[in-house]
């Protein structure tokens, strides 16, 4: 079935009001469908400091008193991830607000830190567009240097020790000592804490949660999605038929259908709104829009 192009056809809008009233009106639309209250949060792509922080608890809060108290809720949620700990106060807030239900809708990647509320839900509705990630943690070792996985380094400490006791044919101790004279013995622990710290979240909120009546499941969920070792990129897209095979609770929204296309424009205004008013990250309810904006000091 040919669908007519959503994205390209929003560009033209140039009122941000008109954007805010649009953005309130397809939740509205969104809403009378799934008959539960929904809420928004979507991360400018385009920004690398775009993450979940502790920052966003005041969005959440205002968007989340912003509606009357309802037993049911969805969060759409976008965003390439951020602070596990600010991920879980999220997902705290959500859960306490949505007491008898509350699920989640990705309309293109909840990832790492994202995947972790996306999972700490009743429920995951997703299309044939959306993913979730691994949620094994990320180490900035300086400002100016990409994140590393935690993984990776412990991993790669034990390929020095496993080549130095080769039996057969060893590597001189002597070429890793100043790759060895490096590292600073905290930032091992730091690592094995983050991978322990990520895991014990990861199973906390699956076992309370869309896996509570399979512990076991809900254990081996975690230990995969932080690992690093079964998925080995940090970016592996897990879509809805992978997170079926981790038995995940996910529903699958037909790509043709009324909610789809409304979920999918309601996602692309709120992308294109956070790129005409610079924000950071959106937040919106059927009566509020708002946006955290980054300031660059001039010196």
């Amino acid at each position: 079935m040919k669908r007519n192009p959503i994205f390209s056809s929003l560009l033209d809008e140039h009122s941000s009001k008109a954007k805010e009233d649009a953005i309130k009106k397809k939740i509205q639309e969104i809403e009378k469908i799934t008959k539960r209250k929904l809420i928004v949060y979507v991360t400018n792509s385009q920004l690398p400091f775009a993450m979940i922080s502790r920052q966003d608890a005041f969005g959440f809060e205002d968007i989340l008193s912003s509606i009357d108290h309802q037993g049911k809720g969805d969060l759409l949620i976008n965003s390439p991830g951020g602070e596990p700990n600010a991920a879980e106060k999220i997902l705290i807030m959500c859960k306490s607000h949505f007491k008898e239900e509350f699920n989640t809708i990705i309309p293109d990647f909840a990832k790492s830190a994202a995947t972790m509320i996306s999972i700490g839900s009743d429920k995951i509705l997703m299309g044939y567009s959306s993913e979730l990630g691994p949620v094994d943690p990320q180490i900035q070792i300086t400002p100016t240097q990409n994140p590393i996985p935690a993984q990776a380094f412990l991993s790669g400490l034990d390929y020095i020790r496993t080549r130095i006791k080769d039996k057969n044919d060893p590597d001189p101790l002597q070429m890793y000592i100043p790759i060895l004279n490096k590292i600073r013995p905290e930032f091992i622990t730091i690592c094995d804490n983050s991978i322990k710290h990520a895991e014990d979240l990861t199973e906390k909120w699956l076992s309370e949660g869309m896996l509570k009546d399979d512990k076991k499941q809900a254990k081996k969920v975690a230990e995969l999605l932080c690992g690093g070792k079964a998925y080995k990129s940090h970016g592996k897209v897990i879509d809805y038929y992978e997170a079926k095979k981790l038995k995940l609770k996910v529903d699958l929204i037909d790509k043709d259908s009324k909610l789809w296309k409304l979920i999918w424009e309601l996602y692309c205004r709120g992308v294109i709104y956070l790129q005409e008013v610079k924000g950071v990250n959106l937040f919106a309810s059927e009566n509020l829009v708002l946006t955290q904006k980054f300031k660059v000091e001039k010196v």
